[in-house]
């Protein structure tokens, strides 16, 4: 970290009132709740709408360990396009004032496609030679493709990092983003609630930011779960890679069930043990997109990102992806750069074999060409 960083970390340290815990507020030493710093809302299974409040100390907390993983990725002389959600989220605000820790101008221009829309925000990365891109991995994929479209694609552009947040997305669809960007892709991960749960490492791997949080996944034996609340049941034991809903709690925590939360996000948790390539022992975590959008399966839960590792080892397959659930499964759609192989119904079928053998759900799948893309998925 560099030497200005450091600075605005001790100072961003100093402004922490002791006691409160990072997964909300905690009575401090006078026995009152630490201040509320920020309102946020997230979306349940249903659809409903939350409020969401964070703490001051855990906004700071969450701003830190996000600041000293862009450190790894980012450097002062970065210009970061930001087109991540401002609007009663915690993402847009989160990821501009850690990358502004760092040193790094921001470019901060949301999601509403108003003021800024897609044509306009390509322009001010040529205009601008942004180096770096913050999206999410369906936004980064139609952008590419507009670029292409225009005929002045991304793979030779100034963009060196895409960083992928908002959507679980799997290494395999990351990897064709940097592809199409010429760039190394990555991703962040939070929840409505917690803006920084786990950050990538040098091999892509998201560690769990374990200096704050414990987490840990409980069984969802048909699919679903219920509101957010204290995890109770069905938790899985650790030292292997586990897959369940993601539960999180105050690092600090000693009893295992204690104010542990359900998040309604589906996960893959491996154990702590320096198992991953950088040696570092934190948790992996792997996004799996929300419980309520699994399928089940014979040997547990089956998430839209299964359905991508499966899809995007198909060499010939643009990085755009779209997956509806329904019952019993998911109706899929997938683009090819080559409009003649939309007329190959073969492609389709070995696909669709394919998924149904490995991921043992049904699953139908709609191929289209890259050029049709807006208009299929519309």
């Amino acid at each position: 970290m560099s030497e200005s960083t450091s600075r605005l970390y001790e100072r961003f340290l100093e402004l922490l009132a002791p006691g409160a815990g990072p997964a909300g507020p905690t009575a401090g030493a006078n026995g009152r709740e630490p201040v509320r710093a920020r309102y946020g809302e997230r979306i349940d299974g249903e659809g409903r709408t939350h409020p969401v409040v964070i703490t001051r100390d855990a906004w700071i907390l969450n701003q830190i360990d996000m600041a000293l993983s862009f450190d790894q990725l980012l450097t002062a002389d970065d210009v970061v396009v930001v087109a991540a959600p401002y609007e009663l989220s915690f993402v847009g605000a989160g990821v501009d004032r850690a990358i502004e820790m760092i040193g790094a101008s921001v470019i901060s221009v949301g999601t509403s496609n108003t003021i800024c829309p897609m044509p306009r925000l390509l322009g001010l990365i040529e205009e601008y030679g942004a180096t770096a891109l913050v999206c999410a991995p369906s936004l980064a994929t139609e952008l590419a493709s507009l670029a292409a479209s225009a005929e002045r694609p991304f793979d030779r552009s100034s963009v060196r990092s895409v960083i992928c947040v908002g959507e679980a997305c799997s290494r395999k669809r990351l990897d064709r983003i940097g592809a199409a960007w010429g760039a190394r892709a990555c991703a962040l991960y939070g929840t409505p609630s917690v803006p920084t749960v786990a950050v990538p490492c040098a091999y892509g791997a998201l560690h769990v930011c374990d200096d704050r949080l414990r987490a840990s996944v409980r069984d969802v034996p048909d699919g679903r779960t219920g509101p957010e609340g204290t995890g109770e049941g069905g938790r899985r034991p650790q030292g292997a890679v586990t897959r369940g809903e993601l539960l999180l709690a105050p690092a600090d925590t000693t009893a295992p069930g204690d104010e542990s939360r359900a998040t309604g996000e589906l996960v893959e948790l491996g154990p702590a043990d320096g198992s991953c390539a950088c040696g570092e022992k934190s948790p992996v975590l792997t996004p799996l997109g929300r419980v309520s959008g699994a399928v089940s399966g014979r040997s547990g839960p089956v998430s839209a990102v299964d359905v991508e590792r499966v899809v995007f080892d198909c060499a010939d397959l643009a990085p755009h992806f779209a997956c509806e659930v329904r019952d019993g499964g998911f109706d899929v759609t997938c683009a090819v750069p080559d409009g003649d192989a939309v007329r190959d119904p073969e492609a389709k079928r070995s696909l669709e074999k394919r998924l149904r053998a490995e991921l043992d759900v049904d699953v139908e799948v709609r191929i289209v060409a890259v050029d049709d893309w807006s208009t299929a998925v519309s």
